[in-house]
């Protein structure tokens, strides 16, 4: 991989079919070889369907930047299907107490890291990006999508990616 003084690239957006399964791939690989997950495609009308039942979520944003290109990746899932792979990555047994708020959020966050990593390896993997730390937030409901978004399902249960980018001009010296 080359510096982060390396020129700066441009990413394809999520609204892009191979950039959109690029970045299923990531949540799939993500979810399977971390988490002992099985993810499959989602869409709109399930996910909504779906959503409604749920009473709450969490959203894990991580930050990612090269040069001038900045965005972020944000995982929005139900906090059950946060739990229960919080017990699938962890080996927590059932009959042991639950896990508290703040390890659930710390694995979040890291499902999130891995996924962004995942997917700017797939579609940039000649660059190296900064990833920040992930920012947990409880939701009582998915946020509505602001641009296009990945809708999969986690164990049968409903997930949402979406990718923001924002590049800055670059300023002449």
């Amino acid at each position: 991989m080359s510096s982060t003084n390396s020129p700066t690239v441009s990413l394809p957006k999520l609204s892009d079919p191979a950039t959109a399964s690029a970045m299923f791939e990531a949540v799939r690989s993500v979810a399977e070889h971390s988490f002992f997950a099985v993810a499959e495609p989602g869409d709109e009308r399930s996910f909504a369907a779906q959503a409604s039942a749920v009473p709450s979520w969490l959203v894990a944003t991580v930050r990612f930047e090269q040069g001038a290109l900045q965005g972020t990746v944000a995982c929005t899932m139900p906090t059950s299907l946060a739990r229960g792979l919080f017990d699938a990555f962890a080996g927590r047994d059932p009959s042991e107490p639950e896990p508290g708020a703040e390890l659930v959020h710390d694995l979040v966050g890291e499902f999130s890291n891995m996924v962004c990593g995942a997917w700017l390896t797939r579609v940039a993997s000649s660059r190296t990006f900064t990833l920040h730390h992930p920012i947990v937030e409880p939701v009582s409901t998915p946020r509505d999508a602001r641009g296009p978004r990945l809708l999969a399902v986690i164990d049968d249960v409903p997930v949402a990616v979406e990718v923001t980018l924002k590049a800055e001009p670059q300023t002449e010296s």
